[in-house]
């Protein structure tokens, strides 16, 4: 794509790719065992040149980005405006400072049938409204979307090239959407057998335990754990970590309110053969500091409407002077593993509206359908995010859902015939 990105962003991003590079090296020396010990890297103060203040972005037209897919054919299926089509939309693109910072995957390809990890990062001012999405060519559906900055994309059972679309878009109400940014992704998926690249594609990933807001437990999972001589952490956010054992935990800054993505890359040396290498994501919501008043504030009843459906009565205050705009809500199923799925929608599809208090108050419901309550959740946390008058980020979370214990794999007498 020919949208430059900001002069400072390509600075940073040196400046992360030579710390990493640093890390590389350090694989190269067989450290003795430290009891899994970590050790935390970090670029002194003096080292890190001084950046200019970033320079005011013009607003333009969003132009495609086809990074990965300059090698391949691009079908005309997966263009804009055949996308737009096949979801009956009207598309309307917009002048904007928005721009797509890049796109990431958990892997490079993805298995036939099987699932890949993908993450978009926004750049630029915020645009009040805008959401982020996925779309596709669909297998059973013209096409396919899927709202929020992170998928789970599910490869076709065929192996080849194929095209997923990631944009940042406003509603224009009716069939009207308007496009701020877009980039195409391509994702090669692969022929995968037991004795092939299936074998591969396990032989290094990590695992998240999320033990606070923002603060997490990463673990390196491997069939060679024990000829593994160390591990080199890059968790996104300018911080790095060397440790000898699998494991490291690492804090994100919460004082931002808005909810960013950040990829976490590890790098494994092995005593013979090139280092191994996994990719995964983490979402981190902001907080706001606790000596600041908050714009809003919220009271919550939860209930079990019936046998089918989940229903929590929620109340929403603006206290005087503030006026709050709402725009989305993120849905997090949280999985008794603690992994995480997560996804975006707009406020009013998942907040049932019975009055408007005024200033960005209301009471209302939200439920939560049988269809999302797979056995494996055991919690549903809904936030809700809007600005303020002076484009604030402001935002409330609760616990829609709560399942107060595991479910329990039966007993070897209650899987036994009975006689």
């Amino acid at each position: 794509m020919s949208l430059e990105p900001p002069r400072v962003r390509s600075r940073t991003r040196v400046a992360v790719v030579t710390g990493f590079a640093v890390l590389l090296l350090a694989l190269a020396v067989v450290l003795p065992a430290r009891d899994g010990g970590v050790e935390e890297v970090r670029r002194p103060e003096s080292a890190v040149p001084e950046v200019p203040s970033a320079p005011v972005v013009a607003p333009r037209a969003p132009e495609v980005r086809e990074a990965r897919a300059a090698s391949a054919p691009i079908p005309a299926n997966v263009s804009g405006e055949a996308l737009s089509a096949a979801l009956n939309e009207e598309r309307v693109v917009l002048a904007s400072s928005t721009f797509i910072e890049r796109l990431e995957m958990n892997r490079p390809w993805a298995c036939a049938g099987g699932q890949v990890s993908l993450a978009g990062r926004v750049g630029g001012a915020p645009e009040s409204g805008a959401l982020s999405r996925w779309v596709w060519p669909g297998r059973e559906a013209a096409a396919e979307l899927h709202p929020g900055a992170r998928l789970q994309w599910r490869a076709p059972a065929e192996p080849g090239t194929y095209f997923v679309r990631f944009q940042v878009c406003k509603d224009l109400g009716g069939r009207r959407v308007g496009v701020l940014a877009e980039e195409l992704l391509r994702i090669e998926v692969r022929d995968c057998d037991d004795d092939g690249a299936a074998r591969e594609e396990g032989q290094l990933r990590v695992d998240i335990i999320q033990r606070a807001n923002g603060a997490f437990l990463f673990r390196a999972v491997s069939a060679e754990s024990e000829s593994l001589s160390g591990h080199a952490w890059d968790f996104g956010d300018g911080s790095t970590a060397f440790t000898s054992g699998p494991e490291v935990t690492h804090a994100y800054d919460t004082r931002a309110l808005d909810v960013r993505t950040f990829t976490v890359r590890l790098l494994a040396g092995r005593g013979e053969g090139a280092a191994l290498s996994a990719t995964a994501f983490v979402s981190v919501r902001g907080q706001p500091p606790s000596d600041e008043p908050l714009p809003a504030t919220l009271a919550l009843s939860r209930a079990r409407a019936d046998a089918e459906e989940w229903r929590s009565e929620v109340s929403v205050e603006v206290p005087e002077p503030g006026v709050v705009t709402w725009e989305r809500v993120e849905r997090s199923m949280i999985h008794w593993n603690d992994q995480v799925d997560a996804y975006t929608l707009p406020w009013r599809e998942v907040i049932t509206v019975e009055a408007e208090t005024g200033r960005g108050g209301l009471r209302g419901f939200v439920t939560v359908r049988p269809s999302e309550l797979a056995v494996t959740v055991k919690r549903v946390v809904d936030v809700l995010h809007g600005r303020d008058e002076a484009g604030k980020a402001v935002s409330l979370s609760w616990a829609s859902f709560k399942r107060e214990a595991a479910p329990m794999a039966p007993s070897v007498e209650a899987r036994l015939p009975l006689k």
